[in-house]
């Protein structure tokens, strides 16, 4: 059976799991679509099918929420869809911190050039791992993993003030540890 938008939605709060199955028939390729935008970059296609996943589920769950006469049916899904994956996304940012004692330099040309940027490197590391941990993670995020600052300022509850401070900071210290070489 076939629901029309007013009926699907009627079915959805009697509990109908063949309106369900119509709802995610006819809104999974909207959902996807904008589930995968938000999460395409750095992420799998099950961490993507999860969240769309996961918004049809909330779809169930709010369906008492839903007002018509505030928007309509598919802008609705839409909000939630969006909301969802950007909880994801902060959620995968956080989980894919690398640790810094995993990072693997490449390997420079020449045995002394070698040598040097091993030794550099080495020192780098460690003076990145002697600052506290949201120095710390602030680095790691900013300068390995390239993450925007508005991004970073987001997830540490920082302002962007703080965070350029911090930057500075630990880039002075840096700068002072390698200078001594």
């Amino acid at each position: 059976m076939v629901f029309s938008e007013s009926e699907l939605i009627s079915e959805i709060k009697k509990r109908n799991l063949n309106a369900y199955r119509d709802l995610i028939k006819e809104y999974t390729k909207p959902v996807y679509y904008l589930t995968y935008n938000i999460l395409n970059i750095g992420n799998s296609k099950e961490d993507i099918e999860e969240c769309v996943a996961d918004v049809f589920f909330e779809v169930w769950q709010k369906i008492n929420e839903f007002d018509s006469e505030r928007s309509n049916f598919k802008t609705w899904i839409l909000i939630l869809t969006k909301y969802k994956a950007l909880t994801y996304k902060r959620k995968f940012k956080k989980s894919h911190v690398e640790n810094i004692d995993d990072y693997q330099p490449e390997e420079p040309n020449t045995v002394e050039k070698q040598i040097i940027d091993r030794e550099t490197q080495k020192k780098l590391l460690e003076t990145i791992n002697s600052f506290n941990e949201t120095d710390k993670e602030l680095f790691i995020r900013r300068y390995f993993c390239n993450e925007k600052i508005s991004d970073i300022m987001q997830s540490l509850g920082l302002s962007r003030s703080a965070v350029d401070n911090r930057l500075l900071r630990g880039r002075k210290i840096i700068k002072e540890v390698l200078a001594y070489d």
